[in-house]
């Protein structure tokens, strides 16, 4: 069963390639802490009309890891800090069996 999380929120730094950097620095750091927990993949997306609306979204193939990770104080002090408030995340579970393409 795969699973994905959906991280929100406002980027804390306006300049976007200020926000970038920091956002490519915490995923360079927290990478090889997720990757052998179940992580498998990472796309960052902003809002068209607002490119301070971020969004993140992450594959996971393990539900114990994804939940061990997201539980890590210092693995939320790092995500956070690209936030001017804490973001929303939320996750989910593929439903096996339904049609996709």
């Amino acid at each position: 069963m795969q699973y994905i999380t959906i991280v929100r929120g406002r980027l804390k730094d306006a300049d976007q390639a200020a926000a970038q950097k920091s956002h490519d620095a915490i995923v360079d750091s927290l990478r090889p802490r997720g990757e052998p927990m179940g992580a498998v993949g990472h796309q960052a997306y902003a809002d068209v009309q607002d490119p301070g609306s971020f969004v993140a979204i992450d594959r996971w193939s393990n539900i114990e890891g994804l939940q061990q990770f997201l539980g890590d104080l210092s693995v939320q002090t790092q995500l956070g800090s690209m936030f001017d408030g804490r973001p929303d995340v939320t996750v989910l579970a593929e439903r096996e069996g339904w049609r996709a393409f």
